[in-house]
């Protein structure tokens, strides 16, 4: 299928709301280390395009009924007026960041041209500097960033995110296979190098939360298939001691202890091993 979908056919499949939850529950937890689950035995390379399409159609449905506006915008209020949130908010601005980047990852994933759309990249990463920015206290950053985030959020601004998300000109079996065969290099590609920066770990880790977040996707829509579930834990595993460095690396940074694109460090020997093994397993499916 080559055919651009619209709104309308987008909207022709709804998701029961259990499945939409269980969605989010494994986004959740994918960044969490899981040493019990390996690797299966085989990795699928070919993929059917409906599936591919059902999968960008969930993580569109997780945003679209997932967060609210109006809540957004009051949480952007109060870190303007105090610079800050308390646990629970911080944690509604948590989810709410994590269903759009989940919806940027799907739009790399499923879309013919594997590329993040301009205004959702933009709003996910500026929503991503304001939770470093009240993260590791800086109260100056924090206002820039809550009124960029705000601007995000008006009418005009938002009506582009929804074409944005509206219509998917969907990949293909081959497509797709294509893209892992990318993203695997790109692990490679990371692997090959003696020593990476702070901004090349996190072109790396970028990767495998793509990667997890597909397979998040995958066991939500076909839970009885254990090889998605398997790749879902074992990738996680990977995210999550990526994402747990590249937060220290992020305050060594604020601190002014590191230099973030320059300053070069060897790959820890448990993210260098986990990674290479995903590679090696893909290259023996016949990536």
């Amino acid at each position: 299928m080559s055919t651009t979908l619209t709104r309308r056919d987008l909207d022709a499949h709804r998701f029961p709301a259990e499945q939409c939850e269980a969605l989010f529950e494994a986004v959740l937890i994918d960044d969490e280390v899981d040493a019990q689950t390996p690797l299966p035995d085989h990795v699928t390379l070919d993929h059917p395009q409906p599936l591919l399409i059902d999968g960008f159609r969930l993580c569109r449905q997780l945003w679209i009924e997932g967060v609210e506006r109006a809540e957004l915008l009051a949480l952007l209020d109060r870190l303007a007026r105090q610079r800050d949130l308390e646990p629970a908010e911080r944690l509604r601005f948590k989810y709410a960041r994590a269903k759009l980047k989940h919806l940027r990852f799907a739009c790399a994933l499923y879309r013919a041209d594997h590329r993040y759309p301009a205004v959702m990249n933009a709003m996910t990463t500026a929503f991503g500097h304001l939770q470093d920015a009240f993260k590791n206290g800086q109260r100056g950053r924090v206002l820039r960033e809550a009124w960029l985030c705000r601007a995000f959020l008006a009418a005009p601004v938002q009506a582009v995110l929804r074409r944005e998300h509206d219509r998917l000109l969907p990949t293909d079996t081959a497509g797709f296979r294509r893209y892992l065969a990318h993203e695997v290099g790109g692990l490679e590609a990371a692997l090959a190098r003696p020593t990476v920066t702070g901004a090349q770990f996190h072109a790396t880790r970028k990767i495998a939360s793509r990667l997890v977040s597909f397979y998040d996707t995958m066991r939500t829509l076909r839970p009885a298939e254990e090889e998605f579930h398997r790749m879902s834990r074992a990738v996680a595993a990977v995210n999550g001691l990526m994402g747990s460095m590249h937060d220290v690396l992020v305050e060594r940074r604020v601190a002014g202890l590191q230099d973030y694109h320059r300053e070069a460090f060897a790959l820890p020997d448990e993210i260098r091993g986990r990674i290479g093994a995903l590679a090696v397993r893909y290259r023996a499916a016949g990536l």
